[in-house]
């Protein structure tokens, strides 16, 4: 069921806030925090390069332009519902630019989720009149749609003879690369995985390996092809784009039917069985193949706004716990707990007003205790071991200090986690918990003596 567009706007302007609530929390410091450390919390937060690349994402971003590639009948318009987890095709703004092409806008309410360059294969194409063939009049609707990555798709069920549908392709991609002066990332999917032997299983995580084996049976036979035919491809995905669909009272709906719905009743219609087969995979590669920046956020708005939001808060979560790292280097024992516990309520502030939620740092404080961190009943060995290991330097220099500092940034990234997943995901506190510990241990068992933490 894809997001009412009211929360959807709530989120994306929360993101925006993010900077000015950062600005506004670490000013508001208590006196007791050294000037330096605010100095370095703040540079650090503001001067983190891909933080800044994801925020300007928010603003920037832009609808991302794929150009399909199939035959009637493969399940284009069923392949873009299931990447954007909702009934989005059939859409609305068609315009004809050929016989043989459409462009479509996929909307969420008033927002453009992607658009589409939607062709049928060649081979069903006819000439547009004797002297400009539809090959050459798809080739320029190509160059003036300039699309982010062309989606060919293949069908599961049919082992089709494509290699007309490779050589346009291939004209294609050449006539882009001469006109763009870039390459045309090229994602090959086979469609309708579902609808394979035995076809009584429907719910991919119950597919059987003879299914799966079928399965890549078809992508090979395919991948075969397309290599016979020397076409440079990004990456070759089998899915299935299986959803059936219900409206919110819970009255299962065809797609026969679906047409017949006023457009209202349409944009809130739900999922009333997932079948969907390695789509979030798809995105994946989609997102990788896609070069513009703002195509890929695009994307990920489309599809993934919640991990878009995900995403910004795990980032955080590694700025902070780097600056943990450099707090616990301090050389005066004991000091530094105050200061790492502030630190950790700032986190979890920031996660919170992420997710839509303003909390005080006194809230935030509590949360902190309540998972055991910096000053939690659950968590004080560790912390008097953290302080103690700094004497060692006396005896070893940089040896007790690099212990410290890793046991802090450990302890800042799991409390991260936790408020992500309380906060943003939803989870109960007592489950936010026993992900902290879960987080705490296994980076603790990663992390070998003398080696940077990759939090990320």
């Amino acid at each position: 069921m894809k997001d009412d567009s009211n929360v959807i706007e709530s989120r994306l302007q929360n993101m925006k806030k993010f900077y000015l609530k950062a600005n506004e929390l670490i000013d508001k410091l208590p006196d007791s925090i050294p000037g330096k450390v605010k100095s370095l919390i703040k540079d650090t937060i503001l001067g983190d390069k891909d933080l800044k690349k994801l925020m300007d994402g928010i603003d920037s971003h832009r609808p991302p332009r794929f150009l399909l590639i199939g035959r009637t009948g493969v399940g284009k318009s069923s392949l873009i519902n299931a990447i954007c987890s909702s009934y989005v095709a059939k859409v609305s703004d068609t315009r004809s630019c050929t016989a043989e092409a459409d462009i479509y806008q996929c909307m969420d309410h008033d927002r453009v989720l992607m658009e589409i360059l939607d062709t049928r294969g060649i081979a069903e194409s006819e000439a547009v009149d004797a002297e400009r063939t539809a090959e050459k009049a798809l080739i320029d609707q190509v160059n003036k749609f300039t699309p982010d990555a062309a989606i060919f798709m293949l069908n599961c069920m049919h082992r089709d003879d494509v290699g007309e549908d490779i050589e346009f392709l291939k004209k294609v991609s050449r006539s882009y690369m001469s006109v763009n002066n870039v390459r045309l990332p090229i994602v090959v999917v086979v469609n309708k995985s579902d609808e394979m032997a035995p076809t009584r299983h429907k719910n991919p995580a119950e597919y059987p390996q003879i299914k799966k084996d079928k399965i890549q049976e078809m992508v090979h036979y395919y991948k075969d092809i397309i290599m016979k035919h020397d076409l440079k491809i990004d990456e070759i995905i089998a899915v299935s784009s299986l959803i059936d669909w219900m409206t919110p009272d819970g009255t299962e709906v065809s797609v026969e039917e679906i047409d017949k719905l006023p457009q209202q009743e349409v944009e809130n219609l739900q999922m009333a069985f997932d079948g969907r087969y390695q789509i979030e995979e798809l995105i994946d590669i989609l997102g990788e193949a896609i070069q513009d920046f703002e195509a890929q956020m695009g994307l990920r708005m489309a599809a993934r706004l919640s991990d878009v939001v995900r995403r910004v808060a795990r980032h955080v979560c590694a700025i902070f716990s780097s600056i943990s790292a450099v707090i616990a280097l301090t050389p005066i024992p004991v000091s530094d707990i105050y200061i790492l516990l502030v630190l950790q309520a700032v986190l979890v502030t920031l996660i919170a007003s992420l997710s839509g939620r303003e909390i005080t740092m006194e809230t935030a404080k509590e949360y902190v205790f309540s998972m055991g961190g910096v000053a939690g009943a659950g968590y004080t060995f560790r912390l008097i071991a953290q302080q103690a290991v700094k004497f060692a330097n006396a005896i070893w220099p940089g040896v007790g200090s690099g212990v410290s500092s890793g046991i802090a940034a450990i302890g800042t990234f799991a409390i991260g986690i936790s408020a992500i997943a309380y906060y943003i995901d939803g989870k109960t506190l007592k489950d936010a918990k026993k992900l902290f510990n879960e987080t705490k241990k296994e980076l603790e068992k990663n992390n070998k003596f003398g080696e940077p933490l990759n939090l990320e």
